[in-house]
């Protein structure tokens, strides 16, 4: 929690001061950019992370990953964490930036979960009914999910809704277990 919440901090300096400087478009795209590298190169993280490995030697190394990549407000900031020593909170950072931005452009991530892969039209029908019901724009991410018997369950933001037969069996074995039977004599 306390990591989060130092993440949330930095992620929203960043934020409002890439907005105040109108770099919030290219900013956004760089978070992405470097969560995407630090998320695929494990030995990165590694290296990145290790206390034995002196500052001035990171930032070197961030210098020839991202310096012609990125923007120098993002290159920077990178270099302020490492100076702050919260190098570990890179990756968290960077997901709390990315809430951040989604907010500011009103757009949400709507996770459906199926048996099987859903056809475009499917999709397309659940994003318009969200993006009706929400007033956002609708980002949408599939997943499989074997155990459901028929239909979908789709999250976002705080909802969760299940509308899958083997949710609706499982709320009938529910019911009849817990009803005991009681006779009107």
């Amino acid at each position: 929690m306390k990591g989060t919440k130092l993440a949330a901090r930095y992620a929203k300096a960043l934020f409002d001061f890439a907005q105040e400087k109108g770099e919030i478009e290219k900013v956004s795209k760089d978070i992405l950019f470097i969560n995407e590298v630090f998320h695929i190169y494990k030995d990165l993280r590694v290296t990145i992370n290790c206390p034995v490995v002196r500052v001035d030697k990171k930032i070197n190394i961030l210098n020839a990953i991202f310096k012609s990549e990125i923007s120098e407000i993002s290159f920077r900031y990178l270099q302020l964490i490492l100076r702050k020593k919260r190098e570990v909170q890179i990756t968290t950072i960077c997901e709390e930036f990315v809430k951040l931005y989604k907010k500011y452009k009103n757009i949400i991530t709507l996770n459906i979960y199926s048996p099987f892969t859903l056809d475009e039209k499917t999709l397309d029908n659940v994003k318009q009914k969200i993006k009706a019901f929400t007033q956002a724009e609708v980002e949408v991410i599939t997943h499989i999910k074997r155990g459901l018997i028929g239909g979908l369950a789709f999250k976002f933001d705080d909802y969760y809704m299940d509308l899958s037969v083997k949710k609706q069996l499982d709320n009938i074995k529910k019911e009849l277990v817990d009803k005991s039977y009681q006779s009107n004599f």
